[in-house]
């Protein structure tokens, strides 16, 4: 009796994880990873003697520094660790190694993009801790909607990475980070940009917003920062829409960036 061929879900997923662990571990010796994270524990320290100089409500100034410095650190990390991805393996001439062996090209790139997403899930979740930590001993353990915009946060970062893994597969470290800066921006101002549109005479303008405003990803339904902030309840409608659109556009991202990994050539 012939041996069935190990083509099913279970091998897939063993070879998909093998190449997520080393991945992730190889972002663990990363000292650019240290580094960042050292500086966010400085960022949500100094918040510490914030409250001392802040005007208005000083306890709310500190917590929306706090969120919002990690926010910012998580998607620094997700662009300079996911733009070289690819990059990586060609500068050591790994790649041609993992590309001449019987593993598909899609998952390789999966498993790099996981083992990216749990060290950002990692790092969110220390910085995450050192917050509370940090608030409880100012102002009390912090409201519930403080992790609910941390779980926002990955959700947005689960999109960042998947474009900064796009870009990685046919650009330069360089100009991949450039790509994902520019998206992260545009996509932080996608309302404002509709709304500037639409309230210009010149059609060409705002056919050229629309189409901007279309393609770019929405990445500000996914901040709920100033409602942790001042301790306001999130819809879970929107919370559902919000999972599913990071979901949708990450899955076609990331289709797209397999679909290009698989044929580039690198002989």
């Amino acid at each position: 009796m012939s041996r069935p061929a190990a083509s099913g879900i279970g091998p897939v997923a063993t070879r998909i994880y093998a190449v997520a662990s080393n991945t992730f571990r190889e972002a663990v010796r990363d000292k650019v990873l240290y580094s960042i994270l050292f500086f966010a524990a400085i960022l949500l320290l100094a918040s510490l003697g914030m409250r001392e100089v802040a005007l208005g409500d000083r306890d709310k100034v500190v917590r929306g520094v706090g969120l919002g410095g990690i926010s910012v650190i998580g998607a620094i990390i997700a662009v300079f660790l996911g733009v070289g991805l690819v990059w990586k393996e060609i500068e050591r001439k790994t790649i041609y190694t993992l590309a001449s062996k019987p593993l598909p090209r899609w998952q390789i790139l999966l498993g790099k993009y996981l083992g990216l997403w749990i060290t950002l899930a990692v790092e969110v979740a220390i910085l995450t801790g050192l917050y509370t930590v940090i608030i409880g001993y100012q102002q009390g353990m912090p409201w519930a909607g403080v992790y609910l915009s941390m779980a926002m946060l990955m959700l947005e970062l689960t999109l960042v990475t998947a474009f900064a893994t796009l870009f990685s597969t046919f650009a330069s470290p360089t100009s991949a980070s450039a790509y994902t800066l520019c998206v992260y921006v545009i996509g932080h101002f996608a309302d404002d940009l509709y709304r500037f549109g639409q309230a210009s005479d010149d059609a060409g303008f705002r056919a050229l917003t629309m189409g901007l405003y279309r393609i770019v990803p929405n990445l500000g339904m996914f901040n709920v920062r100033t409602e942790a902030v001042h301790h306001v309840v999130v819809p879970g409608s929107e919370v559902l829409w919000a999972t599913a659109y990071a979901l949708g556009y990450t899955t076609v991202v990331l289709g797209i960036a397999m679909m290009v990994f698989e044929r580039r050539d690198f002989k």
